[in-house]
């Protein structure tokens, strides 16, 4: 196994070799390592695992990355714990997390919609307001609220 040094750019993307890896947008403008193991390849930021992908590139071409080294250490453990976002409801009481939607109802407020693996629960000041089943495993690529400018 061997890992890199990389920088993810602002769409969440990096290369490696001739290959271009989307890690995603919740590393976009960090340094992460990425080990090489077999047919995986590990994405690791903080000393946290922050995504595992398929291998964009096969063994033999390995040897010849900038900056390959071998692995001197163990894999880290996933982050834990839900993802936390914030989204402002609009006027029909329903939200969109995931590409997933999410009826809240009608509070014209920002709430607070943590993401499990299995749930995505819905708090407003430390109320949870609702509880939804996750019907998919789409990565959370929006984490603030926006308020939207009106159109002049």
């Amino acid at each position: 196994m061997i890992e890199v040094d990389r920088k993810v750019d602002l769409s969440g993307v990096t290369s490696l070799g001739s290959a271009k890896v989307t890690v995603g947008y919740e590393l976009a403008g960090q340094r992460v390592t990425l080990g090489l193991d077999g047919h995986l390849m590990h994405a690791v930021h903080d000393g946290v695992l922050a995504k595992t992908l398929p291998a964009p590139i096969d063994a033999e071409q390995r040897t010849g990355l900038r900056g390959a080294r071998a692995v001197t250490s163990e894999l880290p453990a996933p982050a834990a714990g839900a993802v936390h976002v914030e989204r402002r409801v609009p006027a029909d009481g329903v939200i969109m997390v995931a590409r997933q939607r999410l009826r809240v109802g009608r509070t014209y407020e920002i709430v607070t919609v943590h993401v499990e693996d299995t749930y995505v629960r819905i708090t407003l000041n430390g109320a949870d307001l609702s509880l939804h089943p996750r019907k998919n495993q789409h990565p959370v690529t929006r984490f603030r609220a926006t308020i939207h400018a009106p159109k002049l």
